[in-house]
């Protein structure tokens, strides 16, 4: 099992009084010191400070030990783990300090706070890296640790999704849709809506859950013109407008760039389709 020397200030405590006391005892009997103690770190049977401390106790009072041995035991008795739950709370202060607004923050383990001497100052927490997948270091001054946790940052933006559940073909209308706080990681690297208006009377493409985003790529907006329908033609110029009559030579949906043939003239000319009808906007 791969071990090495203890380091912090509890283990170096406990491990060092763990040596008087068993060199106390050795001299006492005549016997040997033994040799310097190697934690293995990888031992799953030590989960805590309090095992470590409870189990050699426990060991060392079933035999008979000198009375001046027992002069090293105070402070293994006094030693008491970090709270994780202190470590945590310091750690997500510290990060939603630096948080974007609105996101939300998780944490990996912190359960090596277990294995360090209560802090008797307050921590102090850096952050590094980026998001979302950053660092928290906890540090504590008295005794001297550190302990790393990981911080997953998740920032959240207002999204427009489905009020309900939303079918095909049904165009959109106010009660359709709401917005909600929502991670962006559900929705990165595709075109969103952060306001209801410009989807009101578009068409889902397929059927959307309730709570469900509405993307760009799930609708299409309305037909407003058909292919040979009669239609009136905005022409503006300025802060001039006037009304043409012409006849739709393509189907154009709101956003579509149609062609249109002036019934006066035959002359044809392209006209913007918005929800008004088509329109020519002059320089």
């Amino acid at each position: 099992m791969k071990a090495r020397q203890a380091s912090g200030s509890f283990f170096e405590e406990f491990w060092a009084a763990r040596f008087r006391l068993r060199g106390c005892a050795a001299a006492s009997s005549g016997r040997q010191e033994p040799k310097k103690l190697l934690i293995p770190l990888g031992d799953s049977r030590v989960t805590s400070i309090a095992h470590l401390s409870r189990n050699f106790l426990r060991r060392f009072f079933l035999k008979k030990r000198p009375l001046a041995c027992l002069a090293f035991l105070p402070s293994l008795a006094l030693a008491a783990p970090q709270s994780a739950a202190a470590v945590a709370a310091a750690v997500r202060q510290a990060a939603f300090a630096v948080a974007p607004p609105n996101a939300t923050i998780s944490l990996g383990p912190v359960t090596g706070a277990a294995y360090m001497q209560a802090c008797t100052m307050q921590l102090a927490v850096s952050i590094s890296g980026v998001a979302p997948y950053e660092q928290a270091a906890a540090h504590c001054s008295s005794p001297a640790w550190t302990l790393y946790v990981t911080v997953t940052v998740a920032a959240r933006l207002p999204v427009v999704v489905a009020a309900h559940a939303l079918l095909p073909g049904q165009p959109l209308g106010p009660a359709d849709l709401r917005l909600a706080l929502t991670p962006v990681a559900l929705f990165a690297g595709r075109a969103v809506y952060t306001d209801p208006a410009p989807l009101i009377g578009t068409i889902p493409l397929i059927g959307v859950a309730p709570g469900g985003i509405i993307a760009q790529s799930d609708i299409e907006q309305p037909v407003v013109v058909q292919a040979g329908q009669t239609v009136e033609v905005t022409v503006v110029s300025g802060a001039v407008s006037v009304s043409v009559t012409a006849v739709a030579d393509e189907t154009g949906r709101v956003g579509d760039t149609i062609l249109l043939t002036n019934q006066a003239s035959g002359r044809r000319f392209t006209a913007f389709v918005t929800a008004a009808g088509p329109q020519v906007t002059l320089p």
